[in-house]
């Protein structure tokens, strides 16, 4: 007898509940010591099942990734609408926390989506969008920063670094790094301060 055909509904759930068993495995393991077979065991089906809905691993890992960036551009749009009006350095300082709070929030999604040894995501337009739209809040602020005088420079280069330093004390945190005395709470508002300090006009910083 033909296997019934799978509705949509029944298509999303299962993705999604292989994405979350997935994301869990990519976090412990790194892509390399992920197999759908392994997958497939965790969730009880055939080793066969996963290729009904994902071409393969690289596709599986493009999609917790992308759901991922997703959930993060999702918080920090609306970090931004709750600070609608506000200037730049508060908005900077609250996009800061909201990107914190994430990846506290969640590790292993944070971790997954910077994963060191990640396949190329040029074939995966989802990840590529998902990933742009998260970076674009932090450049946007960046980019009124610069506008209003209160840093100097190009806003992708100074955004670049901004985010650098953010993201530096975020994995010290997850890899348990930071126990010299300090949170990853405590230094979140001091980073933006320096950055702002360090990348203010010549004449504002004299």
């Amino acid at each position: 007898m033909p296997r019934a055909a799978l509705s949509r509904q029944d298509i999303d759930a299962f993705r999604e509940q292989l994405c979350a068993v997935a994301a869990r495995r990519f976090a412990e393991h790194g892509f390399a010591g992920v197999t759908l077979r392994g997958l497939a065991a965790d969730l009880g089906c055939s080793p066969m099942t996963p290729y009904r809905y994902f071409r393969d691993k690289g596709e599986i890992f493009a999609a917790v990734r992308a759901a991922a960036f997703a959930r993060v551009a999702e918080a920090e749009e609306a970090c931004l609408r709750e600070h609608a009006g506000a200037d730049a350095l508060t908005r900077l300082r609250a996009l800061a926390s909201t990107y914190i709070a994430f990846a506290q929030a969640e590790p292993d999604a944070y971790r997954i989506m910077f994963e060191l040894t990640q396949p190329d995501s040029a074939e995966h337009p989802d990840l590529e969008r998902e990933g742009l739209r998260a970076w674009e809040p932090l450049r946007a602020v960046v980019s009124d920063a610069v506008d209003g005088g209160l840093v100097a420079g190009d806003p992708d280069t100074l955004a670049h670094v901004c985010w650098a330093a953010i993201h530096g004390a975020v994995a010290l945190h997850l890899a348990g790094k930071l126990s010299l005395g300090r949170r990853l709470e405590d230094i979140a508002g001091p980073i933006i301060d320096l950055f702002v300090h360090g990348a203010a006009p010549a004449a504002r910083r004299r």
